[in-house]
């Protein structure tokens, strides 16, 4: 990291730590101002809200760079989960809402019909934005992927084994054990095109038992494969194709 790089890196730090001691001072004044039953914290509100939100970039679904509602919120959770903890819960969910781009809003304002999102449990809310938002593949594909990474030419070697070390834990990779790696390893090999269907079939199949949290060993996925095999050759003698 540059001296510039560091500068910034520490006026960044500077600047979030005013702000979260700026939140401690308004929520201690909140605190106050129910023991003193004053009628003032309707304002208090507003300000902690504002101050939670600059240190919040807005949600933008963006499958193309692997932007899904999981990746962010886990970025903020401290802030929305930790920070936030002292607002009503209809103020935690009008701030995350609020933080969700217009596409992704009106979409999950859609989907939660005839209910109003101020309705909805904070819980809920995360709970539904993650089914709408987050990146879906099946296991096979994420431990696909991650077995196929490589290093871009414009990345370090710290960025590219973080980059390793982020696909492999997403993948569980540390759940194969020697079967899986032999499954995994079989239905990759399975290129061609005319195996399509058949590579289609035990993708599906290992994804079921994946889910199931059952393992499966080479010796059942070559069974699956081979009464798939029959299955397809009985329809062509129906159809009049053999």
């Amino acid at each position: 990291m540059t001296m510039f790089e560091e500068l910034m890196e520490e006026q960044r730090k500077i600047a979030e730590q005013q702000q979260k001691d700026m939140i401690a001072m308004v929520v201690g004044q909140m605190t106050g101002v129910r023991g003193s039953g004053h009628g003032s914290e309707e304002v208090s509100v507003p300000n902690v809200m504002s101050a939670l939100s600059h240190r919040i970039d807005r949600f933008i679904f963006d499958p193309e760079v692997d932007m899904g509602f999981s990746r962010w919120f886990s970025r903020y959770k401290e802030v929305l989960m930790n920070d936030a903890k002292q607002l009503p819960e209809s103020a935690r969910v009008r701030l995350l809402c609020e933080k969700l781009d217009t596409v992704s809003f009106e979409k999950y304002q859609r989907h939660v019909l005839p209910r109003e999102v101020s309705e909805i449990g904070f819980d809920e809310t995360v709970f539904t934005l993650r089914q709408l938002f987050d990146l879906k593949s099946s296991e096979f594909t994420t431990k696909y992927q991650s077995l196929n990474l490589e290093k871009n030419d414009s990345e370090d070697f710290l960025t590219y084994m973080g980059r390793v070390n982020e696909m492999c834990e997403k993948a569980r990779i540390y759940e194969l054990d020697s079967d899986g790696i032999k499954c995994l390893l079989w239905i990759i090999g399975l290129k061609s095109q005319k195996e399509a269907e058949v590579r289609q079939r035990l993708i599906a199949v290992l994804d079921r038992e994946c889910q199931e949290g059952r393992k499966v060993s080479l010796q059942q996925l070559h069974k699956e494969c081979e009464k798939f095999l029959s299955l397809k050759r009985d329809s062509d003698t129906i159809a009049g194709n053999v």
